[in-house]
């Protein structure tokens, strides 16, 4: 499988999409590190329970990595697997003796790294114009560690490995047009996260989502409840595993 994910990786690093998604991130890290200090006068809809303001946003804005970093790594397993569907390569590689699971576990590896540079890209900016420009001073190791670890599991479960079972689905169909509008669905997920409070199903349904936890997924404190996010995260990608794999194995490649 090494042999897989060195080859899905050099094809990675030779497409100019990864480096624009790159300079995209980089560029939606400034905006929101920037924006909301620049231009403050933010308010949450009424029962949202928060208020955006220049000395609470930043504490915020790092976890904005859930609103960009999904369509980032959903576009990047639609792009990858539209290719490998069009030219034949899934089909090569069985014939050449590669297994199946050995395929579906090399591109998932592939694209989680790939959403983990665009991860670390959007927040290695936010931290920096934070930091730098602001003299922001309110970050936490330990929120920092944790926060960014389970809202990374959330968008490998949500963006990646459901993009990589819904592209698998499609064999080669429009894979990228259906996973970019599933995800824009899940995009609107981030409603539930303003008013699931003292709402049970609301508040279950939006732990599933990283969209939805983008005002609790904070620097400034460990998110309560956050043991729930990933053990939900945990569960959602080794079902998503397992069907992803199931149908694959099953499918007929062309």
């Amino acid at each position: 499988m090494s042999k897989l994910i060195n080859v899905n990786i050099h094809e990675l690093l030779k497409n100019k999409f990864f480096y624009l998604i790159n300079l995209i991130c980089i560029g939606a890290g400034v905006l929101f590190s920037a924006g909301f200090v620049l231009f403050p006068n933010f308010n949450m809809p009424e029962g949202s329970d928060l208020v955006l303001t220049s000395e609470n946003i930043l504490g915020f804005s790092p976890s904005f990595a859930s609103i960009v970093i999904p369509f980032a790594a959903s576009a990047t397993v639609a792009i990858m697997l539209e290719s490998q569907y069009n030219h034949g390569t899934i089909r090569n590689r069985l014939i050449s003796g590669h297994t199946r699971t050995e395929m579906f576990f090399s591109n998932l590896i592939t694209m989680s790294v790939a959403a983990f540079i665009y991860f670390l890209c959007y927040e290695v900016t936010v931290i920096s114009v934070a930091v730098l420009a602001f003299g922001y001073d309110g970050y936490k190791v330990k929120a920092v560690l944790v926060s960014l670890l389970v809202l990374y599991l959330m968008i490998i479960a949500t963006g990646t490995l459901l993009s990589l079972v819904i592209g698998n689905f499609m064999s080669g169909g429009k894979i990228t047009i259906v996973v970019l509008v599933v995800q824009y669905l899940l995009n609107i997920s981030l409603v539930l996260g303003m008013f699931k409070k003292d709402n049970e199903i609301l508040d279950l349904i939006s732990r599933i989502f990283p969209q939805s936890n983008t005002f609790t997924l904070s620097y400034g404190v460990v998110a309560d409840g956050i043991e729930k996010n990933f053990i939900i995260s945990l569960v959602l990608i080794v079902i998503l595993c397992g069907v992803g794999l199931f149908h694959f194995k099953k499918c007929d490649i062309k």
